[in-house]
């Protein structure tokens, strides 16, 4: 922690290798919460290095009232949002033969009881979850993110967002609503229930 604020000084002082650490040390974190509330890998990459380039120019204004990493994560999420929402990729509805042949989506991958035993399962899971979330508005796409994969608390994911925390309770309510309403199919064909 001392070392990133020595590196935070550094950079406030116009040290652009000093900032360069810093995007070393959370490039990845942030390109992974670009993929997961874009949904295109490559589109994550601009949106990441956006993020980074905000991060620069605000720089000075950073106070240290929270982590630097909330700080960035703050402008990161809102720069994802922004880019989500130009690229209008809203799907209202989508029916089971679509979903699965237009993302090569199979049931047996969200409901094996069993965790994935490697990284390339892994991976894969992640790209199949990734793709059913591009089926979320950015703003729910969003909320999911930070609070099913990111772990936040609806706190932390308002105080993100800019919102407030009754806002992300309902926003977190339709969003799941809607993951369910969209894996109901898959889980049904797989399991043979009908409901979640």
């Amino acid at each position: 922690m001392r070392d990133e604020q020595k590196l935070i000084t550094r950079c406030q002082n116009g040290d652009i290798q000093a900032f360069r650490e810093l995007v070393e040390r959370y490039e990845d974190r942030i390109y992974a919460l670009a993929c997961s509330i874009v949904g295109d890998p490559e589109a994550a990459k601009d949106v990441a290095q956006e993020a980074f380039i905000r991060a620069y120019k605000a720089l000075n204004r950073f106070e240290g009232k929270s982590s630097f990493y909330t700080w960035l994560y703050r402008i990161a999420t809102n720069v994802c949002l922004n880019a989500a929402q130009k690229e209008q990729r809203r799907i209202d509805s989508v029916s089971l033969d679509g979903l699965q042949e237009k993302h090569d989506i199979s049931a047996e991958r969200f409901f094996a009881t069993e965790a994935p035993e490697n990284d390339i399962e892994r991976i894969d899971l992640r790209q199949q979850i990734d793709k059913v979330l591009e089926h979320l508005s950015p703003d729910h796409r969003a909320v999911v993110v930070l609070k099913d994969i990111e772990d936040l608390s609806q706190e932390e994911i308002a105080d993100t967002l800019g919102v407030s925390v009754g806002t992300i309770k309902s926003r977190l309510s339709r969003a799941r609503a809607h993951l369910r309403d969209l894996l109901l199919p898959l889980y049904t064909e797989w399991t043979g229930k009908d409901t979640i």
